[in-house]
């Protein structure tokens, strides 16, 4: 009962097992132990006998010496007396044989009695030991206690934090119908005013356009009344009827003091300009025959990807990676506009058709369209992915992108006409003169040839060994729209032909990867540039 006190549960079973399994091993052996007492309490009590015989023996046998007289001894004491003698001697030899027996038995007994001590003091080590995992098991008992209440102290906060986040949730879902309500209710109302701008700009619109018209009648009536006279002061033809196909190198020189991005050409074919990773826009002249730097544009802020004259002349655009774009004037290589609004790299900008506006893509994902007569942005286009390059045509700005799409857009709507989906990331793209083929070069090492009209791909151009050297690698067509090149990472130009799609002409003479090529717009001559600050001049003779 005490102990049934003291302990409880689990630790109750085990003790009272161990209660009776030393019980259960005591009856074994307590017979044992009272035999073992009883052997030798006989052994005492013959070793005693023994001696009192031995000693009765001896007394006998003195007696005979005294009465040792032969003649004094009667023949039936004698007989009587040997008799007795012999049976004396029996009995000590029974005596000698059951102490022998005795003494083995006590060997035995000892030995069974070591065994069961030895058996005993097992026992006891085994108890010691259950006592001790006893005594660890009731310790982690304890702990398992306490961190049982533990985790249910922790569970009891996270449900009254669950609730509590239920009722919150409920909260917050009730103000997000309202404001979802009140969101529709604008939405309405928003389309119902842009409704009415838009009714209004089409009215102005078509008042602008009808002015226009008007005022265009009559400059074209005063210009019918005036004499016209040709300017023959160009030395060179901005028309191009058959593009050479160039064999040899002019004039290799080094256009920067880092890697040459981009290169472009005048319609005059008198300039072109090249852009790198040093920071500048450079101004060569082609008059003589050999190019001669006439200008530098003021240093932007990081590399320079794109360069593009306006369709007058009079002005150079050039994107760069410090989010800007910059117009030069050409006269004097002043800055005249730092388009910024950019939040990443611009990749290309192009002028819009005519020399006020300017189209920019960047890797932020947007395409920009900025008014240089009023210096604003007039409109910001979300291109999904990042922009490499761009092109225009009328009133469709195309786009090559990062995620191997190339985007059509309107600029007169919101969204996007068409895409394509290639193979690879999409590194320059090119209108060819007439306005009907569209050339991508793309990161899976090939040149595609796209419908314009169909807006599908017609022809793709590669080779063995032509790899495509990075993603502002920029392929061109020739102004006659028989050939397109594109440089490689080896330092090759490759020209194929348009109409067959084979090559017609590997150039080597680059030692390192070859960014951009272009022709210029008579054909008669082919610029190239690689990363290593070398621009090459190539012709036909």
């Amino acid at each position: 009962m005490a102990c049934h006190e003291q302990y409880s549960g689990f630790r109750y079973e085990v003790i009272t097992k161990l209660r009776y399994r030393n019980e259960n091993e005591r009856e074994r052996f307590e017979g044992v132990v009272n035999l073992s007492n009883t052997l030798f309490e006989l052994l005492d009590y013959h070793q005693k006998e023994n001696l009192r015989l031995r000693v009765r023996f001896e007394q006998d046998v003195v007696d005979l010496q005294r009465n040792s007289d032969p003649v004094s001894i009667k023949p039936c004491d004698r007989a009587t007396i040997d008799k007795k003698l012999l049976l004396l001697q029996e009995e000590l030899a029974d005596l000698h044989k059951q102490k022998g027996d005795f003494a083995l038995q006590v060997i035995n007994l000892r030995n069974a009695l070591d065994e069961k001590e030895k058996e005993i003091a097992s026992k006891n080590i085994q108890i010691e030991e259950l006592e001790s995992s006893l005594t660890n098991s009731e310790l982690l008992y304890r702990r398992l206690q306490q961190k049982l209440s533990e985790t249910e102290h922790n569970l009891q906060f996270i449900k009254d934090e669950h609730d509590a986040l239920r009722i919150t949730y409920a909260s917050i879902e009730d103000k997000r119908q309202k404001l979802e309500k009140e969101n529709g209710d604008l939405i309405a109302r928003l389309i119902e005013l842009k409704a009415e701008d838009a009714d209004r700009l089409n009215a102005e619109t078509e008042l602008i356009q009808r002015k226009k018209q008007a005022k265009l009648q009559k400059e074209l009536e005063e210009a019918a009344r005036e004499p016209v006279t040709l300017d023959t002061s160009r030395g060179k033809a901005t028309v191009c009827l058959d593009a050479i196909l160039p064999r040899k190198v002019q004039h290799k020189f080094d256009a920067h003091d880092g890697e040459v991005n981009a290169v472009a050409w005048t319609h005059s074919d008198v300039k072109f300009a090249t852009a790198g990773g040093d920071r500048r826009v450079k101004i060569w002249d082609l008059t003589l025959g050999t190019p001669c730097l006439k200008g530098v544009a003021p240093e932007s802020n990081s590399s320079v990807y794109s360069v593009d004259f306006d369709p007058e002349e009079t002005l150079l655009l050039a994107a760069s990676c410090d989010f800007a774009c910059r117009v030069w004037s050409l006269s004097d290589m002043k800055i005249k506009h730092t388009l910024t609004g950019h939040s990443n790299k611009v990749m290309s900008a192009k002028f819009l058709g005519e020399t006020s506006q300017v189209v920019s893509g960047s890797h932020d994902r947007t395409l920009k369209i900025w008014d240089l007569r009023r210096r604003v942005c007039m409109r910001t286009i979300l291109a999904v992915s990042a922009v490499n390059d761009v092109v225009t045509s009328g009133n469709c700005i195309v786009s090559g992108h990062f995620d191997r799409k190339i985007r059509f857009w309107d600029i007169r709507s919101e969204s996007t006409k068409n895409e394509i989906l290639l193979q690879g990331r999409i590194t320059s793209l090119d209108l060819s003169l007439d306005g009907f083929s569209l050339l991508s070069s793309v990161r899976d090492d090939t040149l595609k040839l796209i419908d314009f009209r169909m807006n599908k791909v017609v022809r793709t151009f590669n080779a063995d060994g032509f790899l495509i050297g990075c993603d502002w690698t920029r392929a061109k067509f020739s102004p006659d729209g028989q050939f397109c090149v594109c440089g490689s990472q080896d330092g090759s130009i490759y020209i194929w032909k348009i109409s067959f799609g084979n090559i017609e002409k590997v150039l080597r003479e680059h030692y390192a990867t070859v960014v951009a090529c272009a022709w210029s717009w008579c054909g008669n001559y082919l610029l190239s540039c690689d990363k290593n600050k070398k621009a090459i001049l190539w012709t036909e003779f």
